[in-house]
């Protein structure tokens, strides 16, 4: 069939036809848009134009060869482009295959052999067509192509979107940033296609990169919930000898309670699932080897250099790198005694159960803790600053509320994170929160964490993402750290001075006699 088959005006073109893509498209036009789907590689394109005459958005929706084509379709002023392929690490590739399609010219790959060279995007669109990249592009490259669009007089929003394929269908939550002139025009068509949780699950997020920074954020929260939680379930099973069909309902009871949350919803369920082929657990057959996109490490990179400890993120994120090297791990076992078996005593089962959910809420604080400091000082960061340099201001207490729809980490705490920033919006740390301080100082609740983390040291079991939240719950709430040997020794070596409790100034050296 042929693949070109547009007729008369279109509000937009989703460049990239992956599972999210085609989803999006079928949102998009459900809520009343007029769509055109376009992918590098033609033979996709054909397949999904195939798919969709057959169902009842065939009318809404067109596709193209090329965004040659497309663009000649788009409504003008008005229409937008909107972007969702791969983006580029720019530490490792500062140029990427989406900055060709925007500024340089892609192709269109028609078999093994044949490919048409294809304009950049920016020679295509018409006058006052807005550009959207929704890929999980990192923040510098965002705040590069703002100013490079801005350049051209061209309408431009870096957006960020959660939710997996199935949010992308239902609605996803969806994070754009770039001046509000060009968010102004598809304002309401990204509304509509968001999760509708109190009011859309988007809004304005901020000034040049402020989308894709709040996107990384998400992510690296993501990332440290999700160790969390495999730890949890991972303690239940080596300590208690449980089945993870065994496990579920103590997971189903975290879930319904103040653990609840889409993360816990599919771990849950996971739990319950039976491989077909073999009868086993669906858990027992799957490798233990987790794989990354790199936005974890982005979120990582991101904090050490504005200087704000995200502990959590960084566990979750060595402890995926550490999940690749299967054959090292396999050796390791077989020359390295570790834990330490027979010494969890039967009567402590209930213990742990009650131990690992406080531990694990314990963690999903400390990791949303992390973010929101991460977001707020972001907003306060100087742009002139190198370590730093982010022009925008985040209103955080929005942000709990578009994340408490669509998108992989919402969840209960949101609602509280909201209210709490709404009560004070100078908040440095949730945990100082009512909201959260009442629990996390409660005797019982520390004793519990405490004595899952030392279990789990004690036997040598995975304890990644919970100790290192416990080790940042602590040591935020330490007032005097051992940091003045440290600063002492700086001095020492290498004569870099240092400040004192009881006069100003950074100038003081150890004496000549040490």
């Amino acid at each position: 069939m042929a693949v070109t088959n547009l007729d008369g005006e279109y509000d937009l073109i989703l460049y990239g036809l992956g599972v999210m893509g085609e989803n999006f498209i079928r949102n998009f036009a459900r809520n009343g848009y007029r769509v055109i789907g376009v992918n590098r590689t033609v033979a996709v394109t054909e397949k999904f134009a195939a798919q969709v005459a057959e169902e009842d958005i065939a009318r809404q929706v067109g596709t193209a060869e090329t965004l040659v084509e497309a663009c000649q379709h788009l409504k003008s002023p008005g229409g937008a482009v909107l972007a969702m392929i791969k983006a580029n690490d720019p530490v490792i590739e500062p140029w990427g295959g989406i900055d060709d399609l925007f500024f340089r010219g892609s192709i269109a790959r028609y078999g093994e052999q044949e490919q048409k060279d294809v304009p950049p995007l920016v020679d295509l669109v018409p006058e006052g067509t807005v550009i959207i990249d929704a890929a999980n592009s990192h923040p510098r490259s965002t705040r590069q192509r703002c100013a490079e669009f801005a350049r051209r007089n061209i309408l431009f929003i870096g957006t960020g979107v959660s939710g997996g394929s199935e949010g992308a269908l239902k609605g996803p939550c969806i994070m754009p940033g770039g001046s509000k002139e060009a968010y102004a025009p598809v304002s309401q068509m990204l509304e509509s296609a968001a999760a509708q949780v109190d009011g859309s699950c988007c809004t304005y997020i901020g000034d040049n990169e402020a989308g894709h920074f709040v996107k990384n954020v998400h992510n690296g929260i993501e990332y440290g919930i999700m160790q969390a939680i495999a730890e949890a379930y991972y303690a239940l099973a080596h300590l208690l000898d449980l089945a993870p069909a065994d496990i579920q309902p103590i997971f189903a009871e975290m879930t319904a309670g103040r653990h609840g949350g889409y993360l816990m919803e599919i771990s849950t369920l996971i739990l319950g699932m039976v491989d077909s082929e073999s009868g086993k657990p669906m858990l027992d057959v799957i490798l233990d080897r987790a794989g990354q996109k790199g936005t974890g490490k982005w979120t990582s990179q991101i904090a050490f250099d504005l200087g704000v400890p995200v502990p959590t993120v960084a566990a979750a994120l060595q402890a995926r790198i550490m999940s690749a090297y299967k054959p090292e791990r396999e050796a390791a076992a077989q020359k390295l005694a570790g834990r330490l078996a027979g010494r969890f005593a039967a009567e402590d089962r209930e213990r742990l159960i009650e131990a690992t959910a406080d531990a694990l809420y314990g963690t999903m604080v400390a990791a949303y803790a992390q973010g929101f400091w991460l977001m707020r000082e972001a907003s306060l960061a100087d742009p002139e600053d190198s370590n730093g340099s982010y022009d925008f201001t985040l209103q955080l207490d929005e942000i709990a509320r578009i994340w408490k729809g669509g998108c992989i980490i919402r969840s209960q705490l949101l609602d509280p994170i909201r209210e709490a920033h709404q009560e004070d919006p100078d908040l440095h740390n949730i945990m100082l929160a009512p909201q959260f301080s009442r629990t996390l100082e409660d005797e019982q609740f520390q004793t519990n964490w405490r004595w899952w983390v030392r279990t789990m040291a004690g036997l040598g079991l995975p304890r990644d993402a919970m100790g290192a939240s416990l080790l940042f719950f602590d040591t935020y709430r330490t007032a005097r750290l051992p940091a003045n040997m440290i600063q002492a020794q700086r001095d020492c070596f290498g004569e870099h001075g240092f400040e004192r409790v009881d006069k100003d100034g950074k100038g003081f050296h150890l004496s000549p006699a040490g």
